[in-house]
């Protein structure tokens, strides 16, 4: 089968797998305002003829959905979720995983802890197998936290602790990485120690495995609570399937991440994003709603490793 043949069905299974379960289709703007909150995803600028206002292509539907939804949990008390297969772009280095144009499925759940929409992404992920490429993938699904993995390797550290974070990447390297700046060091050492050392783990499980309790500060817009943020990441046989969040609801907080966020990007040399004001008006309405993005064209290539993802286009 053809990639354009294994992409066209995995949407419509998609499809079929939210209408069983009543959570709802929408559409949302691709030229936005506000494209971003991480420091390091990078939006595509778009130049309009007619407009004198700034736009980017959305790298997710994470704010409109997250706006589209509060809406209606602020109207509706019996809503359930809301959910989008959507065009996402990222100007990223392109590669056999990463492409400037993917397919990002992202939905939202009301009343729903993060290891449960978690559960909900390893099945869509395991019926897009069976139904698209009539693979079998184990029944076993592994949540596990990040400390424990490093742990594991005999590399135990304090997550939540940045000069940890570091102290832990300068006992196994005697300096840090080059190039790096006071507010980010902890980011970049963390996901280095990640590749290092839990990566490889992963790699050998040949089962899908949702690796939780990431540091703080790389939170984005996931709950933070004692340092941990309630984020976890879905992986098969190493390599990342979904992303996953129970919702920050709280405007304050989220307002700091933004701007500490923004002061990174401003040490990278690189436009700020801009803070999107409705989303955060509207975030108290998320309490107890998770969120899940997954990379449709990822789990295509987690079943098939010769593919390239840009033969998906």
């Amino acid at each position: 089968m053809t990639p354009l043949n294994l992409r066209n069905r995995a949407i419509r299974h998609t499809r079929d797998f939210f209408a069983a379960r009543q959570i709802i289709e929408v559409m949302t703007p691709k030229a936005v305002h506000s494209a971003a909150l991480e420091p390091y995803i990078d939006a595509v600028g778009l130049t309009a003829g007619q407009s004198t206002e700034s736009f980017y292509l959305a790298t997710s539907p994470e704010f409109a959905l997250k706006k589209n939804f509060a809406s209606e949990l602020a109207a509706n008390a019996e809503a359930r979720g809301i959910y989008e297969i959507a065009p996402v772009f990222r100007d990223d280095r392109p590669g056999k995983n990463h492409a400037l144009e993917f397919t990002m499925v992202e939905w939202y759940a009301a009343e729903t802890p993060l290891d449960q929409i978690l559960r909900s992404a390893a099945a869509l992920i395991s019926e897009l197998a069976k139904k698209t490429s009539g693979i079998s993938l184990p029944e076993t699904f592994e949540i596990v936290k990040i400390s424990e993995l490093f742990a594991a390797a005999g590399h135990a550290f304090d997550l939540s602790s940045e000069d940890k974070t570091t102290g832990k990447y300068l006992s196994l390297h005697t300096s840090l990485p080059q190039h790096l700046n006071t507010m980010d060091a902890a980011t970049v050492c963390f996901n280095l120690l990640f590749d290092e050392i839990v990566l490889p783990l992963l790699r050998t499980k040949d089962h899908l495995v949702a690796v939780t309790g990431f540091p703080e500060y790389l939170g984005a817009l996931a709950y933070c609570e004692n340092g941990i943020a309630e984020r976890g990441e879905i992986f098969f046989r190493g390599l990342e399937l979904a992303n996953g969040y129970r919702e920050e609801w709280r405007p304050a907080v989220a307002r700091e991440r933004w701007q500490r966020y923004n002061e990174i990007r401003a040490l990278r040399g690189v436009n700020p994003h801009a803070i999107d004001e409705e989303l955060l008006a509207k975030l108290a309405d998320m309490q107890g709603v998770s969120g899940v993005a997954l990379g449709l064209e990822r789990v295509l290539l987690s079943l098939h490793p010769g593919a390239d993802i840009r033969q998906f286009r």
